[in-house]
């Protein structure tokens, strides 16, 4: 046994149990002296017998016929998820993302066979100002910026590629620009960074790597409910007794995001439930079908506590994510427990326990996935421990701040 390793994990735990994060000290107590192998293989042995919802099939294959797969594929990949209910949520939206996102993909997948579908559920509700930097290419060399200055603190979620973006791809280097997919001016972000991320990482990850906005997901599945008064979540948004209760417990959450103008300028904003009303520090929303309609047309993009109440709760996901997550989605379990009308859906049963997908490549802490295309090497050692991985990123894991509010 590695007693240098053992000792510094150990230090690790100790101080993330005074820190209150015992979720995640768990975890790494259990796990440090595992493979990486071995652990990727805990993480994809999940299975449950828990239905999945056919409203959130919908949801899943409209996300995926707006990224341009065909019907057939579609129906693939949704069989594999009904049998493996298992999806990658760490990664924020990027066209080439950061190294530790680009990490926490490779050891989700490093167990995977060539017949499995890795499904990657990117973020997209953050500001593009957010550290995991979603508008721009990233590499040990440095950023190459494509977005303009007044969207740098706008919503990344249903964004539109400029005339920066565009501009700036013309003047890549013919290696790399034959990586990224043409970028049409007006043309959906997102599914272009989607489809761009998905290429670069594909040649590196297990399995059949399917990248996808996890936030389209949840809002097409929101439109759905509207149609369904009997469902959970129009109950929490639209009955007085159980969007009192969701109010009172989820207080200090933030339910909604959206885009405003501010001079010349896009920022984000967070949208609270208070009472019958969303509200931002700009703008009060009446909760009702219709006015939720209409904002979901105009960029409202959910929050955690309803996506993941989606996807976790109501539909027994288990989530590969950050960890943060792997605190804060035991709390939330705790208080979704005390809603009214989620009593019959088998919420105690849904997996929050999950093992993290954190760290980083002890021989390339900053190795970025851009990085690979422009003559790095991925040197990585046959049996390397989880404990290794952990280590290489110590310095975040101690003293990120886990607050759920606008990051995840």
């Amino acid at each position: 046994m590695n007693l240098d390793l053992k000792t510094e994990i150990t230090q690790i735990i100790k101080v993330l149990k005074n820190s209150k994060k015992n979720n995640l000290a768990r975890q790494i107590e259990g796990n440090w002296d595992k493979t990486c192998l071995q652990y990727s293989k805990n993480l994809n042995s999940y299975k449950t017998a828990h239905k999945l919802e056919p409203i959130f099939e919908q949801a899943l294959a409209l996300e995926f016929k707006r990224l341009g797969h065909l019907a057939v594929r579609i129906k693939e990949i949704i069989k594999y998820l009904k049998d493996h209910r298992v999806i990658q949520t760490t990664p924020h939206l990027s066209p080439a993302g950061k190294p530790r996102f680009f990490f926490v993909n490779w050891l989700a997948s490093l167990a995977l066979e060539k017949k499995d579908y890795f499904n990657v559920a990117m973020f997209s509700g953050v500001p593009f100002s957010n550290k995991t930097r979603p508008g721009r290419l990233c590499s040990k060399n440095g950023d190459i910026n494509l977005i303009p200055s007044n969207m740098q603190d706008a919503l990344v979620y249903r964004s539109k590629i400029t005339e920066k973006t565009v501009s700036e791809l013309e003047k890549l280097p013919p290696e790399l620009k034959e990586l990224f997919p043409e970028a049409k001016l007006g043309d959906s972000y997102t599914k272009w960074a989607l489809k761009s991320s998905e290429k670069i990482e594909s040649k590196f990850l297990k399995g059949k790597p399917v990248f996808f906005d996890f936030n389209e997901v949840i809002t097409n599945y929101l439109l759905l409910t509207l149609k369904e008064k009997d469902h959970p979540i129009y109950k929490i948004l639209f009955t007085k007794e159980n969007r009192k209760k969701m109010s009172s417990l989820f207080a200090n959450e933030i339910f909604f995001y959206n885009s405003v103008k501010k001079g010349k300028y896009e920022v984000m904003e967070g949208f609270s439930l208070k009472g019958e009303y969303l509200e931002s520090p700009s703008k009060k929303i009446l909760l009702t079908p219709d006015n939720l309609k209409k904002e979901i047309a105009n960029g409202l993009c959910a929050g955690l506590p309803l996506s993941f109440l989606i996807i976790t709760f109501l539909n027994h996901f288990k989530c590969f994510g950050s960890f943060a997550q792997t605190e804060y989605l035991p709390m939330y379990k705790k208080d979704f427990e005390k809603i009214p009308c989620l009593k019959k859906y088998n919420i105690k049963n849904a997996p929050t326990d999950n093992l993290t997908t954190t760290g980083g490549f002890p021989s390339s802490p900053n190795l970025h996935p851009l990085d690979l295309y422009l003559g790095e090497k991925l040197k990585i050692k046959k049996e390397m421990l989880f404990g290794e991985v952990i280590i290489t990123i110590k310095d975040v894991l101690l003293h990120q701040n886990y607050s759920t509010n606008m990051t995840k």
